[in-house]
């Protein structure tokens, strides 16, 4: 068992001074570009992983930086402290110093790409291979017994009309007649969904269907490739990492990402970046880590409205946009000018300006659009419309 409970970050990269709780289930890292989310990541990784300190350097401005990290380690609590020297980045040094790494396969990260199920690679998907080899040419144990089956509610989670129907060895033709003495190498793996037409190549899905199978396969094979007989991926009581889990994907996928990696990791930590207002709307209370960039351009943690039991699930994405992710303006510049126009021509009380200046608006803005009605009262108490058909 591992649970991450808090970060303390000082001098590296962008981030100054900044602590960051977190809570045992999801927590959702948002904020503009530059405010050091994936810093945040990159520290917890470092961790664990010594490799991965090139990502992480000392604030412009200082000699050294440090963090130290807080956690649950079967039930045990315990903290180490990491620092790295400016010298050690004019050395080319890769090491970090201070306590020792933490000793944990229970730390999982994962990259969000772009990507489909029909990408090859030397001739074959590496997760249908994996799928195939691990689930119908090994043996199963009662870990792997479960991981199949959540493997295979994962397609109608995505899509109730869609079920997993099978995987095939189908024989590469091309493969065959270079490699003729080594029947093994000359084989790839189809996998095939069923929905309402009937039994289709998993090819043939959409590329935000495929996606999230990805992501979701991806993570069912790292949990389990923990320890050689299998990890019950459902009872996973580890950290997942993932950056940017909204990448490339549709707002109708990502919202479903979500919802299905609760129900697939129940006991997990998850630890993910997000610039999608989508993926706020569908947190719990206390999911979210919402970070702001002061005047003096610090890092630090915003305070939010208070929400509800239900989170922001009832919050417009505008209302998101602005009080949690802390975008000053929803609108574009064009839109302000004309607005500006606007009132300035109603201050005069010019109604040919004004009029010129709503018919600008009235083509940008929505046709049911709140405010137009609010700008067409207006117009209307200067008389600009008495003649126009749109009063």
């Amino acid at each position: 068992m591992l649970k991450i409970k808090k970060l303390y970050i000082e001098n590296i990269n962008n981030l100054e001074r900044i602590e960051i709780p977190f809570n045992d289930g999801f927590n959702i890292i948002c904020g503009q570009n530059g405010a050091g989310k994936t810093t945040i990541l990159n520290c917890i990784l470092a961790s664990f992983n010594r490799r991965k300190i090139g990502l992480l350097n000392v604030n412009a401005s200082e000699n050294h930086g440090f963090w130290e990290i807080e956690f649950y380690r079967n039930y045990s609590f315990n903290s180490r402290v990491h620092y790295i020297h400016k010298e050690d980045e004019i050395n080319e040094s890769r090491n970090i110093k201070g306590d020792k790494l933490i000793n944990s396969n229970y730390i999982i990260s994962i990259s969000v790409n772009n990507r489909n199920m029909s990408i090859q690679y030397y001739g074959t998907n590496p997760l249908k291979q994996w799928l195939y080899k691990n689930y119908y040419l090994s043996d199963l144990n009662y870990s792997k017994e479960n991981n199949f089956s959540l493997v295979k509610e994962c397609f109608s989670m995505i899509d109730p009309s869609i079920s997993f129907n099978k995987l095939e060895e189908v024989e590469d033709e091309r493969k065959s007649k270079r490699n003729h003495y080594y029947r093994q190498n000359n084989y790839n793996v189809d996998l095939y969904v069923a929905n309402t037409k009937g039994i289709i190549n998993i090819d043939q899905m959409s590329s935000g269907y495929q996606s999230v199978l990805m992501i979701l396969l991806s993570l069912v094979k790292k949990i389990e490739s923990i320890n050689r007989f299998g990890t019950d991926v459902h009872n996973f009581e580890g950290v997942l990492l993932i950056d940017e889990l909204d990448l490339y994907l549709h707002p109708e996928w990502q919202k479903k990402l979500v919802q299905i990696i609760r129900w697939l990791l129940p006991n997990a930590q998850i630890i993910t970046t997000t610039h999608s207002p989508h993926i706020i709307q569908s947190a719990r209370p206390g999911e979210i880590i919402p970070l702001g960039i002061d005047i003096n351009e610090r890092v630090f943690i915003r305070d939010l409205p208070d929400s509800s039991e239900y989170g922001y699930q009832g919050w417009t994405i505008e209302e998101i946009l602005t009080d949690v992710m802390g975008l000053q303006e929803t609108r574009s510049e064009e839109y302000k000018n004309a607005i500006r126009e606007f009132d300035r021509a109603l201050d005069k009380e010019d109604p040919i300006k004004a009029k010129k200046s709503y018919k600008r608006l009235q083509s940008m803005l929505h046709p049911n659009s709140s405010s137009l009605k609010l700008l067409r009262l207006q117009m209307a108490s200067l008389g600009g419309l008495d003649n126009d058909k749109n009063k």
